[in-house]
């Protein structure tokens, strides 16, 4: 039966996820990455660059290294590098089943049947799998995903085996994400509070040894790339609301997946309404948690794994443009899918439970189906990204380009109009909101940056 339902998770995976199978490499990244990358080769001078080197601020050298087998065996064909993605994605879902019968205590499987299909069938996980420059989300997804299996069975068994693969997939992941670094921290979540073992901080030593040079290396490469956003050009205050907004955006979104996008730029200064709510979600949240919840066991691990896990996310260490991403849900959803999964349990019992269980996951492959054509081209891609981000002047010159690639100049030009009127609004608008508040040489930058226009970017 175990075997079985694992089996079912992935398949059910698979089938969702098929049609990536035949979308092309974008020019939003996988050019540079992966088809003008001359580094991701088994040569001693590709492989020194993969474990030394860096593209676009990130050191993820077993990430390279999946990409450079990819390539060696496909060459340019993209469907090779979706395949792998698409695999990488189904096994987690069956090691997440895997996973969630030891943590629910579920002998039967279907809450942890449910936690698979909630967490590897949702909408949210598009933009991981379907874009191949996201390896790094599939292949770092995996790898903690087997040490935290292998960190439960060695809670399970007296074996000196489950410890030593519980750190080296949990390193592994580290070498393919530099997010994954907080995995020690949640280890120790997941072990004193959840299980009621205590942190047992000794076990959780071996990982630094991965965590130290895997964050070393990748600040290293920000800095090198100039990738890291100074605090002068986004301040405290700034992160702060950027933070907040992250943390009731994703369980937003996790109940409510529409209007996904691949660009997220909302300004604080120009919009402040989504970062009002999201304080205001958050305060609500962690009063409620300390007036009700913090007793619940299950429950704060979940809330403290999910906040662990989005924290390298959460703008504090500001790099790109981003307010917010898809792929940045990819890990913090699994303990939010095992929270939900372990409310529903108790009506998983009955038939008819099972039954509007099934009718949430087929209502998530559907959303998934549709998600996936905004994957599927350069650009339906920018297309969606204007079209969700109103004032986005970079989603519009970057519909420019694809439009001019695809020898369409008189829509390439309309879109670049587009871009230049929105671009003169959006600092105008600021430039009058800065003085109103006061800050004269502020409004005055912005101004100057309404008249020069855009900066095309990469």
């Amino acid at each position: 039966m175990k075997a079985r339902q694992a089996a079912a998770a992935a398949a059910a995976t698979v089938l969702a996820y098929l049609p990536a199978l035949r979308f092309p490499l974008l020019s939003w990244d996988d050019d540079v990455n992966v088809l003008r990358n001359a580094d991701l080769a088994f040569s001693a001078s590709g492989l020194s660059w993969m474990f030394t080197g860096s593209r676009l601020g990130h050191w993820h050298p077993l990430t390279w290294l999946s990409l450079a087998l990819d390539k060696a065996l496909w060459g340019a064909d993209p469907m090779g590098f979706h395949l792998t993605n698409l695999v990488l994605h189904a096994a987690s879902a069956a090691l997440l089943f895997l996973c969630a019968r030891r943590l629910l205590d579920d002998e039967e499987g279907w809450a942890s049947l449910l936690a698979a299909g909630l967490w590897a069938l949702h909408p949210l996980r598009v933009e991981s799998v379907a874009w191949v420059t996201e390896r790094r989300d599939v292949l770092s997804g995996l790898l903690l995903l087997g040490s935290l299996y292998a960190h439960l069975r060695s809670v399970e068994e007296k074996s000196s085996k489950w410890p030593l693969l519980a750190v080296a997939l949990g390193g592994a992941a580290m070498f393919s994400k530099v997010f994954a670094v907080v995995w020690p921290a949640v280890l120790v979540v997941v072990d004193a509070v959840l299980l009621g073992r205590g942190a047992r901080w000794k076990e959780k030593v071996p990982y630094l040894f991965f965590a130290a040079p895997s964050l070393g290396m990748n600040l290293a490469a920000q800095a090198a790339t100039g990738a890291a956003v100074p605090l002068a050009a986004f301040g405290l205050e700034q992160r702060l609301a950027q933070a907040v907004f992250g943390l009731a955006f994703y369980p937003l979104k996790t109940l409510l997946p529409f209007g996904l996008s691949p660009l997220y730029e909302l300004s604080p200064l120009l919009q402040p309404a989504p970062f009002a709510w999201s304080l205001a979600a958050v305060l609500a949240a962690g009063t409620w948690w300390l007036i009700w919840g913090r007793e619940n066991r299950p429950l704060t691990a979940a809330l403290l794994c999910y906040g662990l896990l989005l924290a390298p996310a959460l703008g504090l260490f500001k790099s790109g443009r981003m307010s917010a991403a898809d792929r940045w849900s990819y890990l913090p959803a699994v303990p939010l899918s095992l929270l939900l999964a372990a409310a529903a349990a108790p009506l998983l019992r009955r038939r008819e439970g099972r039954v509007a269980a099934l009718a949430v996951s087929a209502v998530l492959f559907a959303l998934t189906r549709a998600q996936l054509t905004v994957w599927s081209s350069d650009e339906a891609l920018w297309r969606r990204a204007a079209a969700t981000q109103p004032l986005s002047y970079y989603a519009r010159l970057k519909l420019a380009s694809a439009l001019a690639a695809a020898g369409r100049l008189p829509e390439a030009d309309s879109a670049r109009r587009d871009a230049l009127s929105v671009h003169r609004t959006v600092f105008e608008t600021a430039a009058a909101v800065l003085a109103n508040r006061g800050e004269t040489a502020a409004s005055e930058a912005a101004l100057a940056r309404a008249k020069a226009g855009p900066v095309i970017a990469p």
